[in-house]
């Protein structure tokens, strides 16, 4: 473990004050994934000063974090959870959906459920010929395994639980640890044998650029401790000994401080401004320095839009003076969206997620994890499948839907980006067997929201996630207040596609609940239960209970600023000397798979872009 956090930070603090003057070469916004990872990186060679600045705590050592049954308990907590809400969704009942964010040093890599994924190869090659040359999968492919250190099973343990994994697709030595979880659920082992049966077949392998079928996923957990990896286990506690690296917490940044003309010539920027306990301090930029903003797909638009860099139709009437005229930042958002089927349990023997509701439980597991590291609370989410349209319903019917939606991209009043964007989707929907469209997941535990568990009930809950969804939005400021969050719009289910899929989407998994070893497994289907029959009152469930997957993107989009983007394929703002985005709201498109493991790549790459060298 590492010391004592407090006396840690102090004694870091008192060291840079003698190190380092008042700029430093480069400041980094947020302490997430691609900031730490960024930041980590950067400093390793002892010769740049790095300042990282982060809204939230340092949570360190935290169980709530650490342990791995824990996962989702913080998502509400107004400590380690920015408690985004969306702007009422008309398409969604008119709801005004909860989106959670992990506030803190680790970002949503210390809430997320841990999820080890990654998209087919065909996508990132995608995000290539978008106009990102060196983004194809060969050389992204590189630095995602670079991030990792996967640590393989027993062949014993991997054949008892049916998991399946080529070498060549992993990393061994990197920073993030990742493992299968040493804890299966019996309500999951059904999954692969009943998914056969309904003609989706397993991988052997599902990180590799193939991900089309059913498959046990890893976990980012360190087989070794049996606790979460991730970006502080991973780039924090190595970096944060480092003279030249230090984070700041409860720091929220209002402003980049831009120098230069607002028109023609790129800008610069000289230093950020942010405030600690509402009192507003500064940092200065030295000679050749940077900005890395790493905020996430919400608080990076924010930030771009609050220093003058976005739509002068969002900015001027908010009195913002435009920097930089750049309409793509906080247009073009795309967010996956999940809804799902809870079974209850004939057996309530079986272990579940649903055995913590039970305080007597929690206290025995507990003991148990804290004694040999075994037990419930080791669990990771491990049963996973990525279907095309075409698995979900007929040929004639999935062809209709395809031809259906391209009449409305060509007849809808779309940019010429989003248009090419969404022709891309399109071709991949007609190519099922190497891009798929709908993630399920047996998730271990009650997981739907139009109900609550009964206590002492076990349930498995299988969740419908669209991972390409054809809905677009956007993020705007409101404000020129640095508290305020911004207007979150992604017109959820705005395009009728979306919600047809999902529709096909839980009647295949009310299909899979009747199918093979899942039949005599449970009892009965509680939500949405027996009374949703017809199509328009599982339109109406679905309406009422769609929820984000968390996976948000497209915000700061790399693409040719012609095409609405804001970022070049060397990360940086167009029209801005120093400025560089690294998170997910790069990506223009979302990717069919749990983005982590990716968005490590994209930050070790983006590390070596700006260094101006290749590790890999």
């Amino acid at each position: 473990m590492w010391p004592s956090s407090t006396l840690f930070v102090l004694a870091l603090s008192c060291a840079w004050a003698s190190l380092v003057g008042a700029g430093y070469d480069y400041v980094i916004i947020g302490a997430g994934l691609s900031g730490l990872t960024v930041g980590d990186r950067l400093s390793e060679d002892g010769t740049k000063s790095i300042l990282v600045l982060e809204a939230g705590d340092a949570h360190l050592e935290d169980p709530k974090i650490m342990i791995p049954g824990f996962q989702g308990s913080t998502l509400g907590n107004a400590s380690y959870d920015w408690l985004f809400t969306t702007v009422p969704q008309p398409c969604a009942n008119n709801r005004s959906l909860i989106w959670n964010r992990g506030k803190g040093i680790g970002g949503s890599t210390a809430v997320n459920f841990m999820a080890w994924g990654r998209p087919a190869s065909g996508e990132i090659d995608a995000l290539q010929s978008l106009g990102n040359p060196g983004w194809g999968w060969n050389n992204l492919f590189k630095y995602i395994k670079k991030a990792e250190q996967f640590q393989h099973p027993s062949a014993t343990y991997a054949a008892a639980n049916n998991f399946t994994y080529d070498p060549s697709a992993h990393g061994t030595s990197g920073p993030v640890k990742n493992s299968f979880s040493v804890f299966v659920s019996d309500g999951q082992l059904p999954w692969t044998s009943a998914l056969n049966e309904l003609g989706i077949p397993t991988i052997f392998e599902a990180l590799g650029g193939q991900d089309v079928g059913a498959w046990y996923t890893p976990s980012a957990i360190d087989a070794m401790t049996q606790t979460r990896s991730y970006a502080t286990t991973a780039h924090y506690i190595p970096a944060s000994g480092r003279p030249n690296f230090k984070v700041i917490t409860g720091a929220f940044v209002s402003r980049i401080v831009i120098t230069g003309p607002s028109t023609g010539a790129s800008v610069a920027a000289s230093g950020v401004e942010y405030y600690v306990d509402d009192a507003l301090q500064s940092v200065k930029l030295n000679a050749g320095g940077e900005v890395i903003v790493s905020a996430g797909s919400i608080n990076t638009p924010k930030i771009l839009e609050l220093s003058g860099i976005g739509d002068p139709a969002v900015l001027t009437p908010l009195g913002v003076h435009v920097k930089v005229n750049l309409p793509g930042v906080g247009n073009g958002m795309a967010d996956k969206v999940f809804t799902g089927i809870s079974y209850e349990l004939r057996n309530n023997a079986v272990v579940t997620l649903d055995n913590l509701r039970d305080p007597s439980y929690v206290s025995a597991a507990l003991a148990q994890y804290n004694a040999d590291k075994t037990g419930l609370f080791t669990i990771g989410v491990s049963a996973f499948a990525l279907v095309p349209l075409q698995a979900l319903t007929d040929t004639l019917t999935s062809a209709k839907l395809i031809v259906a939606q391209a009449l409305r991209i060509l007849t809808g009043c779309y940019s010429p980006g989003t248009i090419k964007l969404m022709g891309q989707q399109l071709y991949r929907l007609l190519r099922p067997r190497k891009f798929g469209l709908v993630e399920f997941v047996a998730f271990p535990g009650f997981f739907t929201m139009a109900s609550t568990p009964q206590a002492g009930k076990k349930y498995i809950t299988f969740t419908v996630d669209l991972q390409s969804p054809f809905s677009r939005g956007s993020i705007h400021i409101t404000s020129t207040d640095y508290k305020e969050q911004s207007a979150i719009d992604p017109r959820t289910l705005s395009q009728d596609l979306d919600l047809k899929v999902l529709l096909l989407g839980m009647k295949t998994m009310r299909k899979l609940g009747a199918t093979g070893g899942f039949k005599d497994l449970f009892a009965a289907e509680i939500d949405p239960g027996s009374s949703y029959s017809t199509d328009d009152q599982l339109i109406s469930y679905i309406r009422g209970n769609i929820g984000t997957e968390f996976h948000t993107c497209g915000t700061s989009a790399m693409l040719p600023r012609s095409q609405g983007g804001v970022v070049s394929p060397e990360l940086k703002v167009y029209g801005t000397e120093n400025i560089r985005v690294v998170d997910l709201s790069i990506m223009p498109f979302p990717i069919t798979a749990h983005p982590q493991s990716t968005l490590y790549g994209i930050a070790e790459k983006a590390s070596d872009i700006i260094r101006g060298i290749t590790t890999v």
